[in-house]
């Protein structure tokens, strides 16, 4: 990964954290279809001026079917299920839950057969939902209270995520800004009519503070968040690009705890320590020395950058 890559991937999942605090603070005194479409339609108008502004055009009308299908998947489902579970559980277990993100997006990668399944990744998807089921282990006693409920509807958000990480890999190029203009375009589109026939119009009694998180939630991480992570998905695979979810569960914790007050319990600890864990198997970024077969290994290649394409310069034995 390069180090702007990595710094951007740092940036995104700061975004994406502090979002789990403002849907907290929005959905004590918005309904979470009205706080869903509200994202979609403040994004649809910064992300659109900003196109204008810039001398771009909307996307072609080639990309409209899978723009329809992201924006279901990737927004206007997650989004609800998230926010709903946030009446009902802290912001810091709903994003803790939400990075099992990366290890169903290794699992849907597979499916699709861009990713290699193996041992080690197998493990680390193991200890991964062993983390998940840390997590929602005190909510399991009565799997209809609203805690276990809200812990499931973040569960199926994540999944609705992940899958649309694999399909933006694989369908998405090009400049990304007219690509997320035209996703919360037809984000709007949809949600809107939703919210308003479920919800009723939006009142006018809003905290500053609610007002601000909104407004926060849509320009910010609905809008800029969704063009950092195209102009991601076309440089790096899908599951490197959901490695952002190492740092949305620490960043949405912290805040969690400093801003909203909320206890930090061991089981969110472990629960997301073991998560880690997983993903950073998935991700081969560490391998258990238990799991590491016994064969030799080639010499790697250096790779010089010279300002053109990398250069390998191979050494030779002897």
């Amino acid at each position: 990964m390069r180090y702007a890559d990595g710094a951007t991937l740092l940036l995104l999942g700061c975004i994406w954290g502090s979002a789990f605090m403002m849907n907290d603070v929005v959905v004590d005194e918005v309904p979470p279809l009205t706080v869903m479409a509200g994202r979609l339609f403040i994004a649809a108008i910064v992300v659109t001026a900003a196109l204008f502004l810039t001398g771009r055009r909307l996307p072609a009308r080639s990309w409209w079917p899978v723009l329809l299908v992201l924006v279901v998947l990737n927004n206007v489902i997650p989004v609800s299920l998230i926010t709903w579970a946030q009446q009902y559980i802290t912001s810091s277990l709903a994003a803790t839950l939400n990075s099992t993100m990366p290890l169903m997006t290794f699992l849907f990668a597979v499916a699709a057969g861009n990713e290699r399944f193996d041992v080690d990744r197998a493990f680390g998807v193991v200890i991964g939902f062993v983390g998940a089921a840390v997590l929602i282990g005190p909510d399991l006693g009565d799997i209809t209270s609203s805690n276990a409920l809200g812990d499931l509807a973040v569960l199926g958000g994540s999944a609705g995520y992940a899958v649309s990480t694999v399909i933006a890999r694989v369908k998405l190029q090009g400049d990304a800004m007219p690509l997320v203009s035209g996703q919360m375009i037809f984000g709007a589109l949809i949600a809107v009519p939703i919210a308003t026939a479920a919800d009723g119009p939006v009142g006018l009694s809003l905290s500053t503070e609610a007002a601000l998180a909104w407004l926060g939630l849509g320009a910010v991480s609905s809008g800029v968040a969704y063009v950092i992570f195209y102009a991601l998905v076309q440089r790096m695979t899908a599951t490197s690009v959901s490695l952002v979810s190492y740092i949305i569960p620490v960043v949405a914790t912290i805040l969690g705890w400093a801003v909203l007050g909320e206890e930090i319990g061991w089981n969110l600890a472990v629960g997301l320590a073991l998560i880690i864990l997983g993903m950073v198997a998935v991700n081969r970024t560490v391998r258990p020395s238990w799991l590491r077969r016994a064969e030799p290994r080639a010499a790697e290649p250096e790779v010089l950058e010279v300002g053109g394409p990398p250069i390998e310069v191979r050494r030779r034995d002897g």
